[in-house]
């Protein structure tokens, strides 16, 4: 069996996050209970009769590609090109991430995953025998916007896949709509698949018109009518959108709902689709299908414009008191603005030093001494590259100093956070 990287994040968590009396390490809107979905629907009679029939729902086995109901409030999600058929319900976003790499990726292959973004996805890939993998680097001082050259210059023959997260975890940065235009062209010309993690799509607590939120690439508007040559020589029309995207999202950070384990991804591809529905055989079988029927009602229009809405004016709130914290802590602290996503990152100096702070350390005594918990950048998020068989080591650092904040938290914990961050921060001195 291949080996895998530990993931940092979540065990990062799980080992500090019941001992923090200010946990502000996650990314997830805070959690709804069933009684929570009925509260915020807009017709709480029909909400109530959809979840209390439950009671008489047989504990059956459902159907592997989910339910039709499921299925149809998922691609309500995307613009009306996307139905039913293009939607394959997983377990959690995380399911859908591994079910795509493990149906495509083969020993030789390479690909490209943008950096730094939830480790998962970089792990993976790399976790398949003689697959390589090049990273597609963030400015994250926000100097400058991704640049589609760099991502170009990466390609190879052998790249199979570009791997994006937007909104980005942890930055909570997106990509504009002409960069994403111009990965799916540049995907096309080499007839590369696109695998787009959009967990946090739909969080766009940046943006004051709607009319501006983020896109999914599946979303995106067909380019202009033009020909490329594909990777097997045919020549394809690009006037239609391209078929070979896929994204992933699910229940949990938008949406508050993360015990439900309800992912998914949504792709046009037919073929790729086959593919999932037989590997789903193997490793999925099918979901819960109590969790399909809440899911289901918390997608409808009865509740979920409501729910948005109450995790965006949180997202907003949250944001609002790290912008100010940032400002009155500017000489130790930095970050550029998040657009969408349930994240913020932080980079942190010595207040005696002006170098940046060793972060896992900082993270560490932070807890100790005022029960704050943030995600360290480098123990979560950097990367540790294995050469000459693994006996040389090289880590890439540039996350050196950083942390992850929790913008989706408790505004309360929020406030406390911040306030007991300032105090560590004044005792550095």
């Amino acid at each position: 069996m291949s080996e895998i990287a530990p993931f940092a994040l979540p065990q990062w968590i799980e080992a500090h996050g019941g001992k923090a009396r200010l946990p502000l390490a996650g990314s997830a809107t805070p959690a709804l209970s069933v009684q929570d979905l009925i509260d915020l629907s807009t017709d709480k009679e029909t909400t109530s009769a959809n979840l209390s029939s439950i009671q008489s729902l047989k504990l059956n086995l459902g159907p592997l590609n989910g339910s039709e109901q499921l299925r149809r409030q998922i691609a309500g999600l995307y613009n009306d090109t996307i139905t039913a058929d293009h939607i394959f319900p997983t377990h959690g976003t995380t399911g859908a991430n591994a079910l795509v790499f493990q149906t495509l990726l083969n020993p030789g292959d390479h690909v490209v995953a943008m950096y730094p973004c939830y480790a998962q996805l970089i792990s993976l890939p790399r976790s398949v025998p003689n697959v390589d993998v090049s990273y597609w680097n963030v400015d994250l001082k926000g100097h400058r916007k991704p640049d589609i050259k760099e991502l170009q210059a990466l390609i190879k023959p052998s790249t199979k896949l570009i791997v994006v997260n937007n909104p980005n975890n942890p930055t909570g940065a997106v990509l504009s709509q002409d960069l994403q235009m111009e990965i799916v062209e540049l995907a096309r010309s080499h007839g590369l698949t696109i695998l787009a993690d959009e967990i946090f799509l739909s969080l766009h607590h940046g943006v004051s018109d709607p009319k501006d939120a983020p896109r999914s690439f599946v979303d995106l508007p067909a380019p202009r009518s033009s020909s490329s040559a594909s990777s097997s020589g045919t020549t394809t029309s690009s006037s239609t959108p391209y078929e070979n995207i896929i994204v992933t999202s699910s229940m949990s950070k938008s949406w508050g709902l993360s015990g439900l384990r309800i992912g998914w991804l949504a792709t046009r591809n037919p073929a790729f689709m086959a593919q999932c529905s037989n590997r789903g055989l193997y490793t999925i079988m099918a979901l819960s299908n109590i969790d399909e029927v809440i899911a289901a009602e918390a997608l409808s229009d009865r509740c979920r414009p409501q729910i948005l809405a109450k995790h965006l004016q949180i997202a907003r709130q949250n944001v609002q008191m790290l912008d100010s914290f940032v400002e009155r802590n500017q000489s130790v602290c930095s970050w550029t603005r998040p657009v969408a996503g349930g994240t913020a990152f932080l980079r942190f100096v010595h207040p005696k030093t002006g170098e940046p702070v060793e972060d896992v350390a900082f993270c560490q005594d932070l807890m100790r001494e005022k029960g704050v918990l943030l995600a360290p950048g480098t123990r979560c998020f950097g990367i540790v590259e294995k050469r000459d068989g693994g006996e040389n080591t090289e880590e890439l650092k540039p996350l050196s100093g950083f942390a992850r904040v929790h913008v989706t938290a408790d505004p309360v914990v929020m406030e406390k956070g911040l306030a007991a961050i300032e105090e560590y921060l004044e005792e550095l001195k």
